[in-house]
């Protein structure tokens, strides 16, 4: 019986073909004469040939004439989604994942590149988002305190010491060759490209001058940089580019801290396209490392050399390269404390976004934008695109927020931000672009890692990498141009001293109310009362509402809270300066409502400041909220305020989640968020649930004894994750109540406060985390004996980084 070599035969022939058609054994592959099709086989291997020369749309064609032949062909839809990827279509790249993911729901890779599929269209809002925040910093930029900036974070510059002539250069690319070379003959290789690249005020330099190198480091020192990294070309024994350090070295000059990053490649000809020409052959062996980190000794014990915690700071390029690793880096530590500089901090380039040097010895991980990233390619998009360009085009924004998106691991890891990038000086042909880059947007991405530097290291270890001073043939630089001047320098100077602002922390109840109060009596505060005011202050249940143009879906809202088995003894809704009119919506059924209403109307102040405000004037015992644009089930708040007692000072409900027009939502986020809740019934504490996010689902969801809120405090200014912050820091006061009937119905829709907020809901998650799980080995829910597994839980959960 003739047997496809390519697919094992399983046990039974009444199983189901391992080739993913979905039918039996017996009656595809293992059936009599069959076998591979050779017309498919040629289809499929000529898409993926297609596939890998860059060539997408002959790739798709074949897969697609390929699942006519064979509907159910596994790799035929896995590699046509993949393609759709690599297009930048995403939506489509997921629909065809997800087709080959129900014949083979367990492979690896279909669920690898789902993974990636779902990150990718994660970017997209973030992307915008950070477009928005670019506008806002170079509002915020203009009227920014010059003198006010973060010295607790040190901020690094790659640096590339290629700007002068040597003779191996003169001999392998020709007489007087310099990167400037590169530079010069770059040309623009579709609309819109940024090349070439022309130097600003320090023009095309010598770095053998020691007034361009005085002239480069009070440029970095005037605008945020406190050391260079310098790229160190080291071939068993041999240096190349070596003259700038040592005359830095030897000289003393300029008084400006420095480190060192092995470069440990080998030289090729790859700036012909020729890689596999090796000029200058990487060869390690134990001697060539003795003799290494012998020859580094001079630069450790200089007083500039960058330390963390006092000991000297070494980078590696490639440590993959390096066959024994492990062995190299206690060679290289035992050697430095012998020699008396200390043990070195040894810190590896990140090849990839989860590449962790720290089994193999290494102290850290250091990001190297834009090596590694998962950017959207956006090449098919571009008009004028030389034919011969077989590249890549990524836009910056989808960049940074690759980056910024990405998970904390739970080894240390050093941020890393660029600029701009745009290697097509060295590679014409085939080079990456990373296209639209403005100072404005970098100042984000570099606020946004000061930040998370600040968060995630101690005093001492707080450094972030840019990548890099002077990288100008890989269109990489921070130094100025002729086309932005010194924007890019003063875009960091800039996002160094907003950076400095605190972290945004929970106010104390008593000042929320005095606040409020205040504002009221100034008049910034209006308010109004509708029917009979019959509740005193510290007695009853009040709703508190807050509104921001939602006035289609008030009138359901409202009737929704009037319409309760246990009457409310208040409504407070809070109109957060809607355009809409939604407070008129407000007043108008409040005039026919009777039951007591207090609207309070104030300039757009975020939910936070509204919910804050409106608990303030609030005069109930307990306190439930609800969005504006959700609904009440009629028995909520008989349910939940029964659920609350001496031991539990908060509770909650199951949920339904409906769209714009009430009715059931059966999106993948909808079930994502239905999901969240039923973990409260299936992991071991509400805990463990309420750290992966916040299982209550919505701010609307919570009922709670006001005395809560003298223990913890009002609502932090987060524009996303005020609700989480503020659940997280009620459990280390009390119990939770959870009533596992739907009672809250959660509207999803484009107008979602999180709709758009995807990057601020992650940087938010990250310092909410951050807050919370620094001081949870002491959380009055864990038992002693438990604490060993719930970090095992966190660290199963992808949290280990926030373990301290």
């Amino acid at each position: 019986m003739p047997a496809d070599p390519s697919f094992p035969a399983p046990a039974s022939r009444n199983a189901p073909c391992p080739c993913g058609s979905g039918r039996r054994y017996k009656a595809c592959h293992g059936a009599p004469g069959a076998g591979p099709d050779p017309a498919l086989e040629t289809l499929l291997r000529d898409a993926l040939a297609a596939q890998r020369a860059g060539r997408l749309e002959a790739a798709i064609a074949g897969y697609e004439q390929a699942l006519r032949l064979a509907p159910e062909h596994f790799d035929a839809r896995h590699m046509l989604g993949v393609a759709h990827f690599q297009r930048g279509e995403f939506d489509v790249a997921l629909a065809h994942v997800d087709r080959a993911l129900a014949l083979r729901p367990s492979d690896p890779a279909a669920r690898f590149n789902r993974r990636l599929a779902e990150t990718a269209l994660a970017r997209r809002p973030a992307e915008a988002e950070i477009a928005r925040e670019a506008q806002a910093f170079a509002a915020a930029q203009a009227g920014v305190d010059a003198g006010a900036d973060d010295r607790t974070v040190r901020v690094i510059a790659f640096y590339l010491p290629q700007f002068h002539r040597i003779p191996e250069n003169d001999a392998w690319w020709g007489e007087g060759f310099t990167e400037w070379t590169n530079v010069r003959r770059a040309r623009a290789r579709f609309h819109g490209h940024a090349q070439p690249h022309v130097p600003g005020e320090l023009g095309y330099y010598d770095l053998t001058d020691p007034a361009v190198r005085e002239a480069q480091a009070a440029l970095a020192r005037a605008h945020g940089v406190d050391a260079f990294c310098y790229y160190h070309y080291w071939f068993g024994g041999r240096r190349l580019l070596e003259r700038p350090l040592d005359e830095v070295l030897a000289s003393g000059r300029p008084d400006f801290p420095f480190c060192v990053c092995w470069a440990n490649e080998h030289w090729t000809r790859r700036w012909d396209g020729l890689d596999h020409e090796i000029l200058m052959p990487q060869r390690y062996s134990a001697e060539d490392a003795r003799a290494f980190i012998a020859s580094l000794l001079p630069l450790f014990r200089d007083r500039r050399y960058v330390r963390v915690d006092g000991r000297p700071l070494l980078l590696v390029y490639r440590i993959a390269d390096i066959p024994d690793v492990a062995g190299t880096v206690r060679l290289w530590r035992a050697a430095c404390v012998e020699a008396g500089v200390g043990d070195p901090f040894l810190a590896a380039v990140q090849r990839h976004a989860l590449d962790d040097p720290t089994p193999s010895g290494f102290d850290a991980a250091v990001e190297f934008p834009p090596i590694g990233h998962a950017a959207e390619s956006i090449a098919h998009r571009l008009t004028a695109l030389d034919p011969a360009f077989s590249g890549t085009v990524h836009g910056y924004a989808n960049l940074a927020a690759d980056y910024l998106l990405r998970p904390r691991p739970a080894f240390r890891q050093f941020r890393g931000v660029t600029p701009m990038w745009d290697n097509t000086a060295r590679r014409p042909d085939d080079g990456t672009v990373v296209h639209a880059s403005t100072p404005e947007a970098f100042g984000v991405w570099v606020l946004h890692a000061l930040r998370q530097t600040r968060r995630r290291h101690d005093d001492g270890a707080r450094l972030l990498f840019v990548n890099a001073w002077n990288e100008w043939a890989e269109g990489n630089h921070l130094e100025p141009d002729a086309a932005h001047g010194r924007a890019y320098l003063r875009a960091l100077a800039a996002a160094r001293a907003l950076a400095c602002t605190p972290d945004p922390a929970r106010p104390s109840f008593a000042d929320v109310v005095r606040d409020t109060f205040d504002r009221v009596a100034s008049g910034a505060i209006v308010v109004e009362r509708f029917g009979p005011q019959r509740a005193a202050r510290g007695n009853g249940l009040s709703v508190v509402m807050p509104a921001y143009n939602h006035a289609r879906f008030l009138p359901q809202a409202l009737a929704s809270i009037a319409a309760q088995t246990r009457p409310c003894d208040e409504i407070v809704v809070v109109d957060d300066g809607s355009t809409d009119g939604s407070g008129d919506v407000v007043a108008h059924w409040a005039r026919a409502a009777d039951l007591p209403v207090v609207l309070a109307r104030q300039p757009n102040a975020g939910a936070h400041a509204a919910l804050n405000r409106g608990m303030a004037l609030a005069r109930g015992a307990t306190i439930a909220l609800a969005n504006s644009d959700d609904r009440y089930a009629p028995s909520r708040l008989e349910a939940l305020a029964a659920a609350l007692d001496a031991a539990h000072a908060l509770a909650f409900s199951s949920v339904t989640v409906v769209d714009d027009d009430g009715a059931p939502c059966d999106s993948p986020y909808a079930r994502e968020l239905v999901a969240r809740v039923d973990e409260l019934r299936t992991l071991p504490t509400m805990l463990h649930a309420f750290v992966r996010h916040n299982a209550a689902v919505s701010t609307g969801n919570l009922v709670f004894r006001r005395d809560l809120l003298d223990a913890i405090g009002g609502f932090a200014a987060l524009r996303v994750c005020h609700d989480w912050d503020f659940v997280l820091a009620a459990s280390r006061v009390t119990r939770f109540a959870f009533v596992g009937a739907p009672l809250y119905a959660y509207r999803l829709h484009g107008a979602n406060t999180f709709s758009g907020l995807t990057l601020a809901g992650r940087l938010e998650g990250d310092l909410v985390l951050d807050r919370f799980l620094r001081a949870v080995a002491t959380h009055p829910w864990l038992a002693a004996d438990e604490r060993a597994a719930f970090d095992a839980f966190l660290r199963g959960a992808g949290l280990g980084g926030y373990l301290r």
